[in-house]
């Protein structure tokens, strides 16, 4: 047997493996996002990972770091208003041109010597990859059929994240060479590459479905008539500000405290890509015999480790469990809250509480880093920011914990299932 006729029945079985059988139609979709995916795992592994650490570099302020994990949720809260726009216009160009003008800005950064630049790049690009989340959504219901969509979106995840395991250390000892001057407008042509595979999409989108809800106040009554939700809600803003309040603190205590280099903090993020990785496994099984909410009350206690860490490390191999809990996290965190959604919601309304939840998602960003810079003004010690992200964990934690949810098996659950690759909104930094 040939070299290639056994590479390529290696491919045939473990993409039968990961994603099923395929129509020769799907299987063509699928290699266009995983080829598309990869090229973004490679501009994700470039920058993402480097950004606030190279803006303390640059001389950012706790503030500054604080205003800047503040504008990053922007978007989330006005990801409703890109439906306005599609309306009138082809989703696919929507999010090209969304993508390509927000990854295009990366490349300015050759130029860019100041904080409040990369602040700005920064900024205007996470706004543009969340403003098109809906739309990004609608293709993929229209390109994968019900049935096979769930194994074939995470085939595609895992694609991206293996690149991005595989990228992010050369990425580190790559800063270390040549500089954020030089690798991020390397990382961002991929990019660009990666919203050119996209335009390969050739499909019928069809009409734009009615909206049922067709004012805010709408959303509003939900949370007003469904205390269920409603208490969800609670536990899950709870559990977003544990999880943020520190976040501006992160990159202080990589530089200032322990001084990491760039090739130390690639490390960190090769250990929570893997986590990353293999967690998908571990979450979606779980999901499937305990339900979305038991792995979101589960990352909001894993969340807990990462403050800690941060709280009493004195070098990086004290940072490794956070960067384990942190990739737990991701991976949970990004299946676990639609799961939790869908086993919440009126099997008819679950756009409507997935707008809602996602702007908690995009409010808490705002508030959270704002309480912190408040806090630090007023004269609190870092290690009270990191305990007070404890004690909002637990809060949440505890909170997820009076919220009723059905299980699997149950007839409830079942009904909803039926709607699982149907929610509208992704992880924000997961976009592809």
């Amino acid at each position: 047997m040939k070299a290639t006729e056994l590479l390529n029945r290696t491919g045939m079985w473990l993409e039968t493996a990961l994603a099923g059988s395929l129509s020769p139609a799907v299987r063509r979709f699928m290699h266009i996002e995983l080829s598309m995916s990869l090229a973004y795992g490679i501009f994700y592994a470039c920058i993402i990972p480097f950004t606030q650490v190279v803006l303390r570099r640059l001389g950012a302020t706790v503030d500054m770091l604080a205003l800047y994990t503040a504008l990053l949720f922007v978007g989330s809260v006005f990801t409703s208003f890109s439906i306005v726009i599609m309306r009138r216009r082809r989703t696919i160009n929507i999010i090209v041109f969304c993508w390509l003008l927000g990854r295009s800005l990366f490349l300015l950064t050759a130029f860019v010597t100041g904080a409040a630049q990369l602040m700005a790049v920064g900024i205007v690009f996470w706004l543009l990859e969340a403003f098109v989340i809906p739309a990004y959504t609608r293709v993929i219901q229209k390109i994968y059929p019900e049935s096979g969509r769930g194994k074939v979106m995470s085939t595609v995840r895992m694609g991206r994240v293996s690149m991005i395991l595989l990228v992010t250390p050369l990425a580190g000892w790559a800063m270390d060479q040549v500089g954020y001057r030089v690798l991020f407008p390397i990382g961002a042509l991929f990019g660009i590459l990666a919203t050119f595979l996209f335009t390969r999409l050739d499909f019928d989108e069809g009409e734009l479905p009615p909206r049922k809800t067709k004012a805010f106040s709408d959303l509003w009554q939900i949370v007003r008539t469904d205390r269920n939700f409603a208490v969800y809600l609670v536990g899950y803003s709870l559990f977003g500000l544990g999880g943020l309040l520190s976040w501006p603190l992160y990159p202080v205590v990589q530089v200032d405290r322990l001084q990491l280099s760039y090739s130390d903090i690639g490390l960190l993020g090769l250990v929570e890509s893997v986590t990353w990785l293999f967690s998908y496994l571990l979450w979606g099984r779980t999901i499937d015999k305990r339900g979305g909410l038991f792995v979101v009350r589960a990352i909001s206690a894993i969340s807990i480790v990462t403050p800690v860490t941060y709280m009493f490390a004195q070098n990086i191999w004290m940072l490794l469990p956070s960067a384990i809990a942190r990739g737990l996290g991701m991976a949970g965190f990004e299946l676990g809250r639609i799961s939790a959604g869908i086993q919440l919601a009126d099997p008819d309304r679950v756009t409507e509480y997935a707008a809602i939840q996602s702007t908690i998602v995009g409010l808490r960003g705002l508030v959270a880093p704002v309480v912190t810079v408040v806090l630090l003004r007023m004269g609190a010690p870092q290690s009270a920011i990191f305990l007070l992200s404890v004690l909002f964990s637990l809060l949440g934690w505890f909170m997820f914990g009076r919220v009723e949810a059905p299980t699997p098996g149950d007839e409830g659950y079942s009904e909803r299932q039926k709607l699982r690759y149907q929610w509208p909104f992704r992880r924000r930094i997961a976009r592809v």
